[in-house]
């Protein structure tokens, strides 16, 4: 039944977004109806002066609102008119993309919008909404356009800044376009293709201290360049490059030699010690439909993930991430950036469970959630070899706050309600709870027997 919903949903959703008559036209319309009718109702004395100009008085109200709605339509008729003709002979030149992202918590993405040649209603408005992800709507909205001096512009150009809910790649199919008049009685829509991906990463949140011991040791045969002219002092030098600091150049040799030759820096040998890093998205249980655990706890446990790399990095050895299953491909220059974007693409699964994901000979460290099974996580224990780190992330606990202080604040404080209020309250009143906080005791138990555990 929910699916139907959903799937009738995706069909009437952009269909009305084609209506040129918006709700506002409706509601003017009933309330000058209902006036209409209150002025007929009353008796008024014939063949009075009053009575005459009174109904004048309401034959000019009546042209002008049919003068001033009539501008209105035709100034976004025109508009609309004229753009379509320009989008049917392909003369329509326009561009979506991505401008960084800014916030933590709750990340805000800059999209930046351009359109050329479009004229704008007389006192009108210009409007977008974005399809993205298949059937999925942003709200309408309306960019913040750079200031310009003209009185008529054939461009419309500016950001928006969007508040988006999953820390996930998304990608921008569609651009919807709206022409409306200075009184949003009328909207007249246009869609344009646009083809632009992006995604939004998971931002670090503090975590406690923790040791870890690199695992493994690689041996290869493949040594690290080293530029080896002579024997003795020059087994640390290399030639001058262009891209090199003047700062490490060594000016004795080039006093002796004529040669320009630098330091090479110390560098860290990443076949000396390498620390695997296995984090678990397996999930156990029945989320479908459950806002809170598919949406954010998905955001808090990539975020913690993240953070535990970034704070492995940090020791000094080169880190190893290990993920449980396939993203999309896509190239980047640093391997940090690779790492953070397959984190950010990763989903709950179900076809990997901690037992065979996890390599005991190997990992230094392995990361999973209360959605994980006890039980595979206490066969995992008994075949527990070295000093792996274990670290459990309770999901839970990003949503802890106090009862009596919520209750207070709902008391005496009007608050703006914000996403991880809606989320909270999804949380209390859903039947997934109590089976997720039994599991995290049953984790906690199982951890409470070993040592080399963080539990955060």
């Amino acid at each position: 039944m929910r699916r139907l919903i959903k799937n009738i949903r995706g069909i009437l959703q952009p269909a009305i977004f084609f209506i040129p008559i918006t709700y506002y036209f409706f509601l003017f319309a009933v309330a000058l109806a209902i006036a209409n009718s209150w002025l007929s109702s009353q008796e008024l004395i014939p063949d009075n002066s009053f009575t005459d100009i009174f109904k004048l008085l309401v034959k000019t109200g009546i042209w002008f609102l049919v003068a001033i709605i009539g501008l209105a339509l035709l100034s976004v008729f025109i508009s609309f008119i004229i753009f379509t003709w320009k989008k049917k002979r392909n003369n329509i030149t326009f561009s979506v993309s991505t401008t960084g992202i800014s916030g933590t918590e709750n990340p805000v993405q800059k999209i930046h919008v351009s359109i050329a040649p479009i004229l704008k209603p007389f006192l009108g408005f210009i409007k977008l909404r974005l399809q993205y992800d298949g059937k999925n709507f942003s709200g309408k909205f309306a960019l913040a356009e750079a200031k310009h001096n003209k009185l008529i512009s054939f461009s419309y150009a500016g950001d928006y800044r969007w508040d988006l809910p999953q820390i996930k790649e998304y990608h921008v199919e569609r651009l919807v376009l709206y022409f409306e008049d200075f009184f949003q009685f009328f909207s007249f829509t246009v869609a344009l293709p646009a083809q632009n991906r992006f995604h939004i990463h998971p931002f670090s949140p503090p975590i406690e201290d923790f040791i870890v011991s690199p695992r493994k040791t690689e041996d290869t045969t493949t040594r690290i360049e080293e530029l080896k002219k002579v024997e003795g002092e020059y087994l640390h030098y290399k030639n001058f490059e262009d891209n090199d600091d003047v700062r490490r150049i060594v000016w004795k040799i080039y006093a002796k030699n004529k040669d320009l030759v630098v330091r090479i820096p110390e560098i860290l040998d990443p076949y000396a010690s390498h620390a695997y890093m296995h984090a678990s998205f397996f999930n156990n249980f029945e989320i479908e439909g459950n806002a809170t655990a598919e949406v954010f706890f998905l955001n808090y446990y990539k975020s913690v993930v993240w953070a535990i790399y970034q704070k492995l990095g940090k020791e000094g050895f080169d880190v190893k991430y290990v993920a449980d299953q396939k993203t999309p491909l896509r190239h980047f220059i640093e391997e940090q950036q690779a790492v953070q974007y397959t984190i950010t693409t990763s989903n709950w699964q179900k076809e990997r469970d901690i037992k065979s994901f996890a390599d005991m000979k190997d990992a230094s460290v392995i990361v999973l959630s209360s959605l994980c099974n006890a039980g595979d996580l206490e066969a995992l224990f008994n075949n527990r070899t070295g000093n792996t780190v274990f670290i459990f992330i309770r999901l839970s606990k990003s949503l802890h706050r106090s009862y009596l202080v919520n209750l207070l604040q709902w008391l005496f404080i009007q608050q703006e309600k914000n996403d991880v209020e809606l989320y909270n309250t999804n949380w209390r009143l859903s039947l997934l709870r109590p089976k997720i906080l039994q599991n995290e005791k049953r984790l906690e138990a199982v951890f409470a027997k070993h040592d080399k555990v963080l539990i955060i």
